[in-house]
């Protein structure tokens, strides 16, 4: 009988001690477990990636140059407005002498691709691979001597891989293979005429559309327009449909964002007064088909010439502008002053509200907080483009 009691007890407690192990180890595994998907979204980073290179800042202003600027690339984190990282330093090895960052594009979460000008260092125009991370890692994609000969002004990263690059004269094409695409014997789009007219001096920024048309900003007298091309770039002036004018002889386009989901062209002119429509924001709806993208109706979102009373930011010598689809915020470079020797830049942020356009306009753009998101210092001198990603 002893011996049975003794048996029972064991069991119990051999029972018991499963038990314990069990909800031991499903405690263990439930610590284990992958987060829910909100809370992955909340511990990831987004990014506001700048390049401080040399800028245009509009007709009459003078910026920063290649030898003058901060050339530096660096992230931003979104949600603190400070700054996380700086990716890339052009002032020190294995830089060359006169070596400027002006485009920067996102390859995936590790990688970008940086445009670097240098008008110091004969052949030193290129394409850089770039790591994101502190003091990033840069392996050189391309010195096409003959695609990048030219002053670079930007670089959009198509989604096949490869390469549309504004430089003062033309747009070049670079395959993700590193081989260049003329159309005859010219670049991928050069002297576009008419109805686009002739533009072959100061093709300031480049991107795309949704249906893949080559938006450019074109910034010169008399010729101070953007316009579109055709995907297969131009040979004829078929090729690319009516240009939009500046709305002021004076103003010049230095920045475009496109709000594809409200079919939104934001672009952004500057020069070197105060006057009406010159330091200002427009709005332009915009039709995209297969075969042609048209413009429609303008309304003005900001004028410098209506700071403080109407507006109370001042953006004066724009230099790059981003859209945040995800999260409805627009960022902007801008001079800190009105003086066409520009000495400083910062970034600022607002809320963009797409249902306002045509409403009322003052309403578009909220800053976001009473000082700039990124204030000017050594490292915004100046700011030739920036990007959002990961």
């Amino acid at each position: 009988m002893k011996y049975q009691l003794r048996t029972s007890s064991s069991k119990k407690l051999n029972r018991l001690n499963l038990c314990f192990a069990f909800m031991a180890v499903t405690f263990i595994c439930a610590s284990c477990a992958k987060p829910p998907e909100d809370e992955e979204a909340t511990a990831s980073s987004r990014y506001l990636y700048v390049a401080s290179g040399a800028c245009y800042s509009g007709g009459g202003n003078t910026a920063f140059s290649n030898t003058t600027s901060s050339n530096l690339v660096y992230r931003i984190n979104l949600s603190t407005g400070v700054k996380d990282a700086t990716i890339a330093d052009y002032n020190s090895s294995p830089s060359q002498a006169g070596d400027s960052p002006v485009g920067i594009a996102s390859i995936d979460s590790e990688n970008l691709y940086v445009l670097v000008e240098n008008t110091t260092t004969a052949g030193a125009r290129r394409i850089e691979r770039v790591a994101k991370s502190t003091d990033g890692s840069r392996t050189l994609f391309s010195n096409n001597t003959t695609a990048l000969s030219a002053q670079l002004r930007g670089m959009k990263l198509l989604s096949n891989g490869d390469f549309l690059i504004s430089k003062s004269t033309a747009i070049e094409k670079i395959t993700g293979a590193n081989v260049r695409v003329i159309n005859g014997a010219n670049p991928y789009v050069s002297a576009p005429a008419a109805p686009c007219a002739t533009s072959t001096t100061l093709m300031s920024k480049v991107t795309t559309m949704s249906n893949q048309f080559i938006l450019f900003l074109h910034a010169a007298t008399s010729q101070n327009r953007f316009g579109f091309v055709k995907p297969a770039g131009y040979s004829a002036g078929g090729d690319c449909t009516p240009a939009q004018a500046a709305p002021n002889t004076a103003a010049f386009p230095v920045a475009a964002a496109y709000d594809a989901l409200n079919a939104k062209l934001l672009v952004a002119y500057a020069g070197s007064s105060t006057a009406t429509d010159i330091n200002s924001i427009y709005a332009y709806s915009v039709t995209e088909t297969a075969s042609s993208v048209t413009v429609g109706a303008a309304n003005k979102i900001y004028d410098a010439n209506l700071y403080p009373a109407t507006y109370p930011y001042l953006l004066y010598g724009v230099s790059a502008m981003v859209l945040d689809s995800t999260e409805n915020k627009l960022y902007v470079a801008t001079a800190v002053n009105t003086s066409t020797t520009i000495v400083n830049y910062a970034i600022e942020k607002f809320s963009y509200d797409a249902t306002q356009i045509g409403v009322t306009n003052t309403s578009v753009l909220t800053r976001s907080g009473s000082t700039p998101f990124y204030d000017y210092g050594g490292d915004t001198k100046c700011v030739a483009d920036m990007m959002i990603a990961d």
